[in-house]
């Protein structure tokens, strides 16, 4: 399976949300995302196909936050998610940005965000809208520092 990294084009937007909807993370307009901008995101192919998806936010001129990533469930488990994320976080250094906010409320996806990613817990937030996990009320906020992740990402065998 071929998978291709590219950035999102505005005709890919029904897409991004039909893959958002299968991690209940389409509720856009909301309190919880107030909007998308597809001009942030990256989407992943197959075979020509959007099956993934994942945006983010500059927020201040050191600093970003993720704002969404999924992936179609006959997707999962291929290293879509991973390429997805490599490639948003390769972007951002690419822009300057040395340090990356991420809220998610899975613990498996957590526990990947740490152990692929670098990212160590800083709190938690209540969440203000149902988005994501409906039986999970509080997003786990997560920081990296991109100039650290990318030291080891450039160290052979980590791309």
């Amino acid at each position: 399976m071929e998978i291709v990294i590219e950035k999102a084009r505005e005709k890919d937007i029904p897409d991004i949300f039909e893959i958002m909807k299968t991690a209940n993370m389409h509720h856009v307009p909301s309190p919880e995302m107030p909007d998308l901008d597809w001009r942030c995101f990256f989407v992943a192919k197959v075979d020509g196909r959007i099956v993934g998806a994942a945006g983010y936010r500059i927020t201040s001129g050191k600093e970003a936050k993720t704002t969404l990533l999924a992936v179609l469930p006959d997707f999962r488990k291929y290293g879509i998610g991973r390429a997805l994320q490599t490639r948003r976080m390769l972007a951002l250094c690419e822009k300057g940005i040395e340090m990356l906010i991420t809220n998610a409320d899975i613990p498996e996806t957590i526990d990947w965000y740490k152990r692929h990613f670098g990212y160590k817990e800083i709190g938690k937030l209540k969440k203000v809208h149902e988005f994501g996990r409906p039986d999970i009320d509080e997003w786990t906020t997560l920081q990296t520092s991109l100039s650290e992740w990318r030291q080891k990402y450039d160290q052979p065998g980590n791309k």
